[in-house]
């Protein structure tokens, strides 16, 4: 019941590779290894999402346009995903045959769900599963998101079912209700809780930016990749009128609202998060930009609990994971907005006021077995252990979707797959119907 999972972030500063058991349901990582990505290939990828954002996610105008240089880029990130793997089961003293699977998810290009665009909604990941599936010699889970949205789904967040696993298992232990936080690039949120008439429930959805605009302006200024441990954050104070700006203008969707005052179930993607020209301002000192940046990050997760229903239990178990949460800044800003000793923007007193919770306890995930580092790995190590034994991963109160949807395809060595990219990309629509 071995099965891998595997993360390349946004952020692309590393494959994440964990070995994960589910014998009897019990979740328990095995192995867990990352390997950085190479600058040329992130500096590639970062390009090639601009060129599908000028497309409007036509992935196959960009293929089609340069076929050469496209492959070029994705069989290279095929190949150091394919080792990273080759060294996590040397290093767990495995073979391959121990792995029923791995689950790949690919890298995010391009993600437009109903949330954003109601006519057009539509997801990129690029990877091809069969490739991966011919190097490494064992079976491969892929293309999680395209079932999701063709079922009318956000396609995004899959933290949720697998935070809910997790969550069960604590339950037993009398850690329950909790609230998962993801920091990465995007921040989402999962919401494992009981409602009025004590039957558990599980809800999620994307909160916004979260690294986004701080690792923009350490690369941009710095020419590092983040701010490592708030170095940075740290010597800056938050600067409230740029925290308003980004409050109200950094996320719009396509109709013109803010994605941050959307009701759930809602999913967000980088390429239409703004870089405003006050978070440029050197008027402003660098410090202080990033140092509002990461307030804003920790401000929007906080302020996007005033969606958890009414009728749901109030939980005092927040964990974190992810990459951002290495930040101690965000951290600490995010438990100050909870326990009410943080200053927040005067129109949201009144909402942060009604999320006060003295008796919160926010901490790392690892604080309860389960490494933060790894748990975007782990979820698609769950994802190809669902898929493998035909279970449901997302729900319509995890991803908006109209029934509870299994999630992904498999390729198999020596197999005849030819997709290089998911199902649900621009135009699956038109193809579909001319099926």
């Amino acid at each position: 019941m071995y099965y891998i999972g595997i993360m390349t972030g946004n952020s692309l500063d590393a494959v994440d590779v964990v070995i994960t058991d589910f014998t009897s349901k019990n979740i328990k990582d095995i192995c867990a290894h990352s390997m950085p990505i190479p600058q040329n290939i992130a500096d590639s990828f970062r390009q090639l999402k601009n060129e599908i954002k000028s497309a409007n996610g036509d992935i196959e105008k960009i293929y089609n346009h340069d076929k050469t240089k496209f492959l070029a880029l994705h069989n290279e990130y095929i190949k150091i995903v394919a080792e990273t793997i080759k060294q996590t089961i040397q290093k767990a003293s495995l073979k391959k045959e121990d792995i029923k699977a791995i689950g790949f998810h690919g890298q995010t290009c391009y993600h437009n769900p109903p949330s954003i665009s109601k006519e057009n909604p539509n997801t990129l990941q690029i990877g091809s599963g069969q490739m991966l599936a011919e190097v490494a010699g064992i079976p491969v889970a892929y293309d999680f998101r395209s079932d999701d949205i063709m079922n009318g789904g956000e396609g995004a967040p899959l933290a949720p079912i697998h935070n809910l696993h997790l969550a069960l298992k604590l339950k037993e232990k009398g850690i329950f209700p909790l609230i998962f936080l993801n920091g990465g690039n995007t921040g989402n949120l999962s919401v494992i809780s009981n409602d009025s008439d004590d039957n558990i429930k599980t809800f999620g959805w994307d909160t916004g930016p979260f690294n986004h605009f701080v690792d923009y302006l350490a690369r941009n200024e710095q020419n590092v990749p983040c701010d490592f441990n708030g170095k940075f954050g740290t010597q800056g104070n938050i600067n409230y009128e740029l925290l308003r700006k980004l409050f109200n203008n950094a996320v719009i969707c396509s109709d013109d609202s803010n994605f941050i005052t959307k009701l759930p179930p809602k999913s967000s993607d980088p390429a239409w998060y703004k870089i405003l020209p006050e978070l440029n301002d050197k008027k402003i000192s660098f410090f202080d930009r990033i140092r509002t940046a990461e307030f804003f990050s920790a401000y929007i997760m906080a302020y996007n609990l005033r969606f958890i229903a009414s009728d749901i239990a109030k939980a005092n178990y927040f964990m974190t994971f992810g990459g951002g949460w290495k930040n101690p800044v965000m951290q600490n800003d995010f438990q100050n907005l909870i326990l009410g000793k943080a200053e927040v923007l005067p129109e949201h007193k009144a909402i942060f006021e009604s999320l006060h919770n003295p008796n919160a306890i926010i901490t790392n995930s690892d604080t309860y077995g389960y490494s933060s580092q790894y748990m975007e790995a782990r979820i698609f190590a769950d994802m190809a252990y669902c898929l493998d034994n035909n279970i449901a991963y997302t729900t319509p109160e995890t991803t908006g979707c109209k029934t509870p949807t299994v999630c992904g395809i498999f390729a198999y060595p020596n197999g005849n797959d030819t997709r290089l990219w998911s199902r649900a990309s621009y135009g699956w629509q038109q193809k579909k119907r001319t099926l």
